[in-house]
């Protein structure tokens, strides 16, 4: 039986690893090797190995063979499999947290969340890490609004399955957009109105599932195509937009 030690390197290794397949600085198919990852982390292979083997039970890792593994590859068959589940799980948090709120602070405290993505969008360039990271946020307060754990918790599992594929939609700057929805699904949500809640979102969903089919159409590879700046993926917007 593993240690309580063991269990929290096992569980650091596949959090760090796991940041870097979301970020793509494990791009898609990057092979994962057990010695390379635990000099890299600096810790043994024993929990090296059991956050791989997490990652291959939670689909970010591929298992091609003994000691073979890659980090999952991208297909439009793959995202259409995740956004139709995540349709579903964000549908039914807006719908439950539309009922179950009952704190005014938590509202506020939203709203002083989304500040950050408004100001964002508001720039000239945007680091879409840092975006992608409030948009992160924004979603899993409305999952924890819901007042259902068990549905917070799987619908943030299926976010981050969704997160490498929302680099594919930077082929174009939505970023206003993005934040007007998340405004509007809010409002919604204060109000007590479920069929606009759900309407928005679905909405907003759509619109990230339409770019994000575009760009693996057109071939957009973020990590070649997309500039770094601050650690992340600069998101020109505006009159930078396509230059």
């Amino acid at each position: 039986m593993a240690t309580y030690d063991e269990k929290n390197k096992a569980e650091l290794a596949y959090n760090q690893i796991k940041e870097k397949i979301l970020s793509l600085e494990f791009p898609p198919r990057y092979p994962l090797r057990e010695i390379e990852l635990s000099q890299l982390l600096d810790m043994s292979r024993t929990p090296v190995r059991a956050a791989i083997a997490q990652l291959i039970s939670d689909g970010f890792v591929e298992e091609l063979g003994p000691k073979r593994n890659i980090v999952s590859s991208v297909s439009v068959d793959s995202f259409m499999s995740i956004h139709q589940v995540r349709e579903v799980l964000e549908d039914l948090c807006v719908w439950l947290a539309a009922y179950a709120w009952n704190d005014p602070v938590e509202i506020v405290k939203i709203r002083s969340q989304l500040q950050e993505q408004i100001t964002m969008a508001e720039e000239l360039t945007i680091d879409s890490r840092a975006f992608l990271r409030a948009d992160r946020a924004f979603h899993r307060a409305l999952a924890d609004l819901s007042r259902n754990p068990l549905l917070a918790q799987e619908m943030m599992r299926v976010y981050d399955l969704y997160w490498r594929y929302i680099f594919y939609s930077l082929h174009m700057d939505a970023s206003r957009q993005i934040v007007q929805d998340h405004l509007d699904i809010l409002d919604a949500i204060e109000s007590r109105d479920t069929g606009r809640a759900k309407t928005r979102m679905r909405e907003h969903l759509t619109l990230a599932k339409d770019s994000i089919l575009m760009g693996l159409a057109k071939g957009f590879e973020p990590v070649r195509e997309l500039p770094l700046v601050k650690g992340g993926y600069a998101l020109r917007t505006g009159e930078n937009a396509g230059k």
